[in-house]
């Protein structure tokens, strides 16, 4: 296959910004779900209209949340995520793509999955290691 049509079909050109602004309580109008406590990426769960006030994009259920205000969110638990909005200015911006699988080339709510991907970059040093290398 070539290298264009797979650059052309690659979930990153999914990836799309929607700008909320806060609701009159302060909500911003979606439930967040996953999080790397129960190891998964933050996702939307029900998205309430009326409560936050989309300016530009959308905010879909089930979508999966990569960056608020360009912070990487993937691999923070949920508790992290929403401390990290509850300390954005509005209008905060949102970074999602639409879930799928894995097989179709597309991202998946499994956070093993992405560190499966990264596995080869990451280096592991045991204690013992730890202990050769400082001295």
């Amino acid at each position: 296959m070539s290298k264009s049509l797979k650059k052309k079909n690659h979930w990153t050109n999914k990836v799309h910004e929607a700008v909320v602004t806060r609701g009159k309580e302060g909500e911003l109008g979606f439930e967040l779900k996953g999080g790397a406590e129960i190891g998964q990426f933050p996702y939307f769960g029900e998205v309430k209209q009326g409560k936050g006030l989309i300016q530009s994009g959308k905010v879909a259920q089930d979508e999966l949340l990569l960056e608020v205000n360009n912070m990487p969110v993937a691999g923070l638990t949920t508790r992290d995520v929403l401390a990290v909005i509850k300390h954005c200015k509005d209008p905060v911006r949102l970074k999602c793509v639409k879930q799928a699988s894995v097989k179709a080339d597309m991202v998946s709510t499994r956070l093993e999955h992405w560190i499966e991907g990264r596995a080869e970059e990451m280096v592991i040093i045991t204690p013992s290691e730890a202990q050769y290398k400082s001295s």
